[in-house]
């Protein structure tokens, strides 16, 4: 039974994992990661994280540079990207499912009459997404102890005494 609650598809988690690595691996002004890069990083098939990013570009989320040296980033500062931003860019506008009562039947949420604890939930978890930003994912995913960034300066040929020198973590 689909209850409209939180159900991400494929495209939502990996819009999610990839945006959250640009945002910990693109903080320099400028800098750029490769799409075939990514792809590789986030164990996400590169044509598939193509049309992701596609969406994403489309409304606004990241930038892109084609041809030698390009790549994408971030289009505005981490702390200004939601996951519900995030997720309406892949997955469509955040909206209920049929009312878990009479499933021919719209839930009409706060508006109806038995506003079910399931939708108060559902309103909860909307909320959350709005609330949790690219930054703190980020953050997160910095100090996650199964965070693979050597990997991701291996691919761009950063080192770790580079990105140092040039003010980077």
């Amino acid at each position: 039974m689909n209850t409209g609650c939180l159900n991400l598809n494929r495209g939502g988690e990996y819009a999610i994992a990839a945006l959250t690595r640009l945002a910990l691996e693109t903080r320099e002004p400028g800098k750029l990661i490769a799409v075939r890069v990514l792809a590789e990083i986030q164990g996400i098939p590169k044509s598939f994280l193509s049309k992701i990013l596609e969406q994403c570009l489309r409304k606004g989320l990241i930038a892109s540079k084609s041809g030698a040296g390009g790549g994408v980033a971030l289009a505005k500062p981490a702390a200004e990207i939601s996951l519900l931003d995030i997720l309406e860019a892949c997955e469509g506008p955040y909206h209920r499912a049929d009312c878990v009562f009479y499933g021919g039947r719209k839930c009409e949420g706060p508006d109806c009459v038995v506003f079910c604890p399931l939708r108060e939930r559902e309103e909860d978890v909307r909320a959350s997404l709005a609330r949790t930003t690219l930054a703190e994912m980020a953050r997160s995913l910095e100090v996650h102890p199964l965070n693979d960034s050597p990997k991701m300066e291996q691919k761009t040929g950063t080192t770790d005494a580079a990105r140092r020198a040039q003010g980077g973590r």
